[in-house]
């Protein structure tokens, strides 16, 4: 029997011998057109997984670069940041500072949760709940006025942390300093 390739091919002058060749060539065609599609393919896969992992990427980088600017501006309206030289306590203040304190580490505790693995800014965090553990580690053994110092320099190691965490990223990350939104301005 006589298949509809070779019946063409004997219409159009070809011979029986070049119908075997003329079958060979399009099995090779369809070999290099499944290359071809194999090929589109997986470089179209590949494109995609790219795509979703810079995609990724960025999308991580922006909610930690959101996490950090959300601390530093709950930090600067935190009133226990706001520390001058010539206060006095009022009744129950020290209390309230304490909490304050023990409410900023617990937002830094949430900031850090939010951050990639390795951040550059996992020092800065640490140290910062390193300074509000020993300002608290020192209100339950010094009296009011050593606190005062106590707090200032808890102030002065959060501000500066601050400032490192804006200086790794000037663009993006707020130097909004600690406690200086907390009180509005009397000018």
């Amino acid at each position: 029997m006589v298949s509809r390739d070779e019946t063409l091919l004997v219409e159009a002058g070809g011979s029986q011998a070049g119908a075997g060749s003329s079958v060979r060539d399009n099995a090779v065609m369809s070999f290099t057109d499944f290359v071809a599609i194999a090929f589109s393919t997986f470089f179209g896969a590949a494109v995609a997984f790219l795509a979703d992992r810079l995609t990724r990427a960025r999308d991580s980088r922006l909610d930690e670069e959101a996490a950090l600017n959300n601390l530093i501006l709950d930090l600067a309206a935190k009133r226990a940041f706001a520390v001058s030289d010539d206060w006095s306590w009022a009744q129950d203040e020290m209390s309230r500072i304490v909490k304050s304190v023990e409410h900023s580490r617990n937002l830094v505790r949430e900031a850090r949760l939010r951050l990639r693995p390795r951040s550059k800014a996992l020092p800065f965090l640490r140290q910062i709940v390193k300074a509000c553990n020993a300002f608290l580690e020192r209100s339950e053994r010094d009296s009011d006025d050593d606190l005062k110092k106590s707090l200032t320099i808890l102030t002065a190691a959060v501000t500066r942390e601050v400032d490192a965490l804006h200086a790794q990223n000037p663009r993006r990350i707020l130097s909004d300093a600690p406690g200086s939104a907390s009180l509005p301005d009397t000018a």
